[in-house]
Formats: C-alpha cells, sequence, structure tokens
C-alpha cells in the first residue's frame, strides 16, 4: 500500500494563527468603530447644548448692540447726526455671530436626524462579518485543529509502520 507525503502540517498551524489574529483584529475594529460611533452621538448631544447657550448670548449681544445703536442715534450734537459707524459695525458683527450660531445648530440637528440612518446602514455591512468573527472563523479553527491532529496522528502512524517493516 502506497502511503502519502504529508508535510504542510505546519503550514496549517500558520494559517490557523493568522485567522485567529485576523479575527482579533477584526472585532478590535469593529469595537473601535462602535466607540466611535458612541462619541460621535455625545458630540453631537454636546454640540446641540453648545450651540443653544452661543444662539442665546449671540441674541443678547444683538440685542445690547441694537440699543447702543439707537442710545448713539438719539444722542445729536447741534442739526448734525451722530456718527454711529462704531454700533453699527458693532451690530453686523452680533448678527453674523447670531447666523453662525444658528448655522451650526441647524447643522448639528441635521447631523442628529442623519446619524441613525448612517449607523443603521454601518450596522448591516458590519453585522454580517462580525457573525463571521464570531462564528465562522471559530468553525474553521476548529475544522483546521481536527485536520491538523488528523495529518499528526496520519504521520505518527506512517513513521510507526516505516519503522515496523
Amino acid at each position: 500500500m502506497s502511503s502519502a507525503q504529508v508535510h504542510a502540517v505546519p503550514r496549517f498551524a500558520d494559517f490557523k494563527a493568522a485567522l485567529v489574529t485576523f479575527a482579533e483584529r477584526g472585532k478590535d475594529a469593529l469595537s473601535a468603530n462602535s466607540m466611535e460611533i458612541r462619541r460621535a452621538r455625545d458630540w453631537l448631544d454636546s454640540q446641540a447644548s453648545f450651540w443653544k447657550v452661543e444662539i442665546r448670548r449671540s441674541e443678547e449681544a444683538v440685542a445690547h448692540a441694537r440699543n447702543e445703536l439707537a442710545r448713539k442715534r438719539m444722542m445729536r450734537i447741534g442739526d448734525r447726526p451722530p456718527d454711529t459707524t462704531d454700533q453699527e459695525i458693532a451690530l453686523r458683527r452680533a448678527q453674523a455671530r447670531l447666523a453662525h450660531a444658528e448655522e451650526k445648530a441647524d447643522n448639528t440637528r441635521t447631523w442628529t436626524r442623519q446619524l441613525p440612518d448612517a449607523v443603521e446602514e454601518y450596522d448591516g455591512q458590519a453585522r454580517p462579518f462580525q457573525d463571521v468573527l464570531e462564528h465562522d472563523l471559530a468553525r474553521m479553527v476548529a475544522f483546521i485543529e481536527q485536520k491538523m491532529a488528523a495529518l499528526e496522528e496520519y504521520q505518527r502512524i506512517q513513521t510507526g509502520t516505516g519503522g515496523a517493516s
């Protein structure tokens, strides 16, 4: 009876080690992504609060700048109207700051609405990969270990048989 030449058992061990490393790195990547998603949610929540406060401050600054402009316009010296350039500039800056805060608040609301859809889309892509990492690769590793044990047993038997002849 002829025997098979089995020399690649160490390659199975290398492949198994590579699969285990791949599974660990894949799980680490999925975990890191989950943490980033949590951070994004927390950041959006904090931004919503921040811009709400910033809008309130900006509205107060606009009201103050309008009052200063109105007060300056009432201060007439003779027949000449007073120079209100500084107050007008301050009002425009306050209005620009308010517009900026409102734009950022709108962007934050938009991103807050869009994030769950993006996360759901990501989860739809990541879940099958996670299943492969948790279930399929474990079965593959077990299968490889089983085949390695069978090949090692075959080699042991062949070595024992070859020496007895």
